[in-house]
């Protein structure tokens, strides 16, 4: 069990790692795959600054998470995953934006599975 879980995590955190560094290689395209437009000027470096390192952030402790079989590791990206998912509740609840039931899922069930996954992965006591 705890070796699918660690491959499970590894999995995440390069699938998120390259979410990452497709912000800086080819925004246009991962702005597209996430449904946004590329923004421009200002926004253009908050949307690439911002969205770069929330997916790199997520990947790299993820995984280092994985590797060290380190549970402190996973608590971070799971924290980034689940506010992420509030805000955009949030965000249709008070201004009227889309409900981005799809995105969500993804972001409680990987904040969740990485809580669930830490203590199980981890070898420290």
């Amino acid at each position: 069990m705890k070796n699918v879980l660690r491959i499970v995590a590894g999995l995440l955190g390069v699938l998120f790692l390259i979410n990452g560094l497709q912000w800086i290689i080819a925004p246009a395209s991962i702005a597209e795959q996430l449904g946004m437009p590329l923004l421009e000027g200002v926004g253009l470096s908050a949307q690439i600054g911002d969205m770069g390192s929330f997916f790199i952030t997520v990947g790299a402790m993820t995984l280092i998470g994985a590797l060290t079989q380190t549970r402190h590791w996973f608590y971070a990206p799971s924290m980034l995953l689940l506010v992420a998912a509030l805000y955009r509740t949030l965000s249709a609840v008070l201004y009227g934006a889309p409900f981005v039931m799809p995105a969500i899922i993804v972001e409680v069930v990987v904040g969740l599975f990485l809580i669930f996954a830490g203590p199980r992965i981890a070898t420290e006591d």
